[in-house]
């Protein structure tokens, strides 16, 4: 017990005497190298010595703090990289959320994961944050990737929710597809971190019958539109973007499908894995002279709620909808995440305030909700 007692006492001392410590020469030096564990160099002058960690100031006047445990030496002319060590290609770690930077892995916990990025600063990011590693070492990727509990899978479908958008972009070089009710296709494509331009087609609008005023009316629409969003993080925990979406004149099942322009304003609080979005915008008709905007508030969330299940609630409010046009759709589904593709299995709701009017009986206002299941799937086309 007493030896026990011992070592309990002298650890801190003896992690200490690990620590390299800046001597006043490496002070005084206007510029000097600092090895560290993983091969890398960081070239500066070290202005102190704070516990364990270390202030650098780099020719560009920045500064980097770095611990002192990782330091292997400090001297004042270019070491000799060890052998085997910092040999591999950067380390590029691309996030769910499109954001990617590189730098050299090193190390992982059950909470974090710490990068030493090419400036030489330490960031950390949570495990489930991470999408894939490019262009890693021939075992970095392995320990990052694998020895996951169980199968676990994160959503990499954060653009979408179920028929509207969040302020997430589409990962820049991968296309997005999603089909819903085997009927309608939409394509989504990230040009760059912050822009994407996406497309959805139902060939089988033609004959379908909007009759019953179901919801899959809401989901299907008509049979081309595009669109296009632009996004911005600001902060960590918080992104804005602004979407559009244009309806060319078509052919509908009775009657022409006059244009429409919807240009929404987004909001997104959270990561990609847990977020609420809330969204206004108008619904512009140019072919019609008045009466011809809907403003509309959406409100949703994506919540991941086990390893590879994420809750989603997407709901859409029209501020004054022309008469028999639907006032609120509602809609909630659960998302079976994979590696590359997830299914949706929910319900949609349709909300309708019909105002009826007969010659002899006095004006009824009557509202009806139409109920249907909704039945989704998202794949990522490309390479993981």
């Amino acid at each position: 017990m007493k030896t026990v007692l011992l070592f309990l006492l002298l650890s801190p001392t003896i992690l200490l005497a690990q620590l390299i410590n800046v001597t006043p020469q490496d002070v005084e030096r206007k510029q000097s190298y600092l090895l560290f564990r993983d091969g890398t160099v960081l070239r500066g002058r070290i202005i102190r010595q704070d516990s364990t960690v270390i202030t650098v100031q780099k020719r560009n006047g920045d500064r980097s703090f770095v611990e002192a445990d990782q330091v292997v030496s400090i001297s004042p002319n270019r070491p000799d990289r060890p052998p085997g060590s910092g040999l591999t290609p950067t380390t590029v770690f691309v996030l769910k959320d499109g954001t990617r930077f590189s730098g050299k892995f090193i190390r992982r916990d059950s909470t974090m994961i710490t990068v030493r990025k090419s400036n030489g600063q330490l960031t950390y990011f949570e495990p489930e944050l991470l999408a894939r590693v490019d262009s890693s070492g021939s075992d970095t990727e392995a320990v990052l990737l694998a020895n996951q509990p169980g199968r676990t899978f994160s959503n990499r479908f954060s653009p979408w929710l179920l028929t509207g958008n969040t302020a997430f972009n589409a990962e820049k070089g991968r296309f997005y597809y999603r089909n819903t009710f085997l009927l309608l296709n939409e394509f989504q494509y990230g040009l760059t971190r912050n822009l994407s331009l996406g497309v959805s087609i139902n060939p089988f609008f033609g004959s379908y019958s909007p009759n019953d005023f179901s919801p899959r009316e809401t989901v299907l629409g008509a049979t081309v539109r595009f669109s296009g969003k632009l996004t911005f993080p600001i902060g960590e925990q918080f992104r804005f973007g602004i979407n559009t979406i244009y309806q060319p004149r078509q052919k509908g099942y009775y009657f022409q499908l006059a244009q429409q322009l919807t240009i929404q304003g987004l909001m997104s609080f959270g990561d990609s894995q847990r977020n609420a979005t809330l969204g206004y915008g108008l619904r512009i008709f140019p072919d019609y002279i008045s009466s011809n905007k809907i403003p509309v508030i959406t409100v949703g969330v994506m919540h991941k709620i086990s390893h590879n299940l994420t809750f989603l609630s997407d709901n859409t409010f029209y501020l004054n909808a022309y008469y028999g046009n639907s006032s609120a759709e509602l809609s909630a589904a659960l998302r079976l995440n994979r590696k590359r593709h997830a299914f949706d299995l929910g319900a949609l709701a349709t909300v309708r305030a019909n105002y009826i009017y007969y010659a002899s009986y006095p004006a009824q206002n009557r509202t009806s909700v139409y109920f249907s299941p909704y039945i989704g799937y998202n794949l990522i086309i490309g390479r993981n």
